[in-house]
């Protein structure tokens, strides 16, 4: 066994935290959790409070305003789908390129958000096709790109009709990304009249183009994964139509 504490830190999280990945536990149980699997503070073991303690620090749980409760954050359920990763990796037998299954599973945004970023590989998304792109959206748009899915400085995004508060919304947080990454994120809302577009898809500057089968507003849904290369028909289907919906398209 490796006694350094940053792999009692990972190996206690990978055995604990799938046990309140949606939801809260209490810090008695899961200090108790932790005690079963041997981090007892013993000769050559971490302790259960300063386990806990680290994951607090790194920003990967938060306790609730009673201190009682605690939940896993946005960057633990990524270090998670990190850590898996990289079990499954050593699994595989080391090859430098990441095993993933073109499949989506509903329960698992974040390991999906890894799914899309493996596809879309080194390429960079120029336009998005989405009848459903929301705030939430972008936000997951933001998680991509932290993962290193490198997106156009002029990203185009093209929509379908939404309510005027959903709108203003959206309008407003593109304005902000805009002035924090220095980048020229453009929306445009898709002018099929009462015929809402059901494709979904993003088109990457080298010609390809990346279906997901859902929205990114929200990617915990069980949905197909794959990537046309340039040239081929379904390819330059999607690109033909993303720009003549462009084209045809509104300011929302």
């Amino acid at each position: 066994m490796n006694w350094d504490d940053k792999y009692q830190i990972r190996q206690a999280a990978i055995n604990c935290w799938p046990t309140f990945m949606s939801g809260m536990i209490d810090y008695l149980s899961l200090s108790e959790d932790l005690n079963r699997h041997g981090y007892d503070g013993c000769i050559g073991f971490m302790d259960a409070e300063s386990i806990i303690r680290y994951w607090q620090t790194a920003g990967w749980i938060v306790f609730s305003p009673d201190g009682f409760q605690i939940r896993l954050t946005s960057q633990g359920r990524e270090q998670l789908a990190t850590w898996q990763d990289e079990d499954r990796l050593w699994v595989a037998g080391g090859s430098n390129e990441m095993p993933m299954a073109k499949r989506l599973v509903a329960g698992e945004p974040a390991q999906n958000l890894r799914k899309i970023h493996a596809v879309i590989g080194s390429a960079t998304v120029a336009g998005i096709h989405d009848p459903y792109t929301r705030t939430d959206s972008l936000n997951n748009i933001l998680s991509m790109s932290g993962l290193g899915t490198k997106f156009s400085p002029s990203l185009r995004l093209l929509s379908a009709g939404m309510n005027p508060t959903e709108s203003a919304s959206l309008v407003n947080f593109l304005k902000h990304i805009n002035a924090e990454l220095s980048s020229n994120w453009t929306i445009r809302i898709h002018s099929g009249g009462s015929s809402k577009p059901h494709r979904r898809f993003l088109v990457c500057d080298d010609g390809s183009v990346v279906t997901c089968g859902m929205s990114l507003n929200k990617v915990d849904k069980d949905e197909t994964l794959d990537r046309f290369p340039a040239g081929s028909e379904l390819a330059k289907h999607d690109c033909e139509l993303f720009e003549e919906s462009w084209k045809k398209g509104t300011a929302p």
